[in-house]
């Protein structure tokens, strides 16, 4: 059993990696795509001017290497079970407002279009079901006996 859960552990968040390798090695378009789905709130306006300034990129182009970074590095942590119960809440994290801000199928009026965007979105929402088999099993391995405390 351990040996099938560490497959399943390193093909599910596969799908993370890839996804921030996509965003790292693209940050032109992933940029492009949050401009077009993010407003950054007024309040944070002044401080979103003094990153760009002191980063020399974009508010966008910030928020796309945040997001390959930390899903490349969190999908890698999991794969490698090292923090696997926060990295997992950080993927829930980005994974749930991925759903809110990218599948706004709420406001979309009945047609195909928006049956494709609901098909996605609970897509993403299984993902974070599986991460969350992941926060409840932390770094143990199912079928691993458990060991009295103190004993390596």
């Amino acid at each position: 059993m351990p040996v099938i859960f560490v497959i399943g552990r390193v093909v599910f968040v596969l799908y993370f990696i890839f996804a921030g390798l996509q965003r790292l090695m693209n940050v032109t378009a992933s940029a492009d795509y949050f401009a077009h789905k993010f407003v950054i709130p007024t309040a944070l306006a002044a401080l979103a001017t003094q990153a760009e300034n002191l980063f020399g990129l974009s508010t966008p182009q910030m928020l796309a290497v945040l997001a390959g970074a930390v899903e490349l590095a969190a999908g890698l942590l999991i794969a490698f079970n090292v923090g696997t119960r926060a990295m997992a809440l950080v993927l829930i994290v980005i994974t749930g407002i991925g759903i809110y801000y990218s599948y706004n199928f709420w406001g979309m009026p009945a047609a195909p279009e928006r049956d494709l965007v609901i098909q996605q979105a609970v897509e993403q929402l299984a993902l974070i079901g599986g991460l969350l088999v992941f926060v409840a099993l932390g770094s143990s391995r199912p079928g691993e006996p458990q060991r009295p405390l103190g004993v390596q």
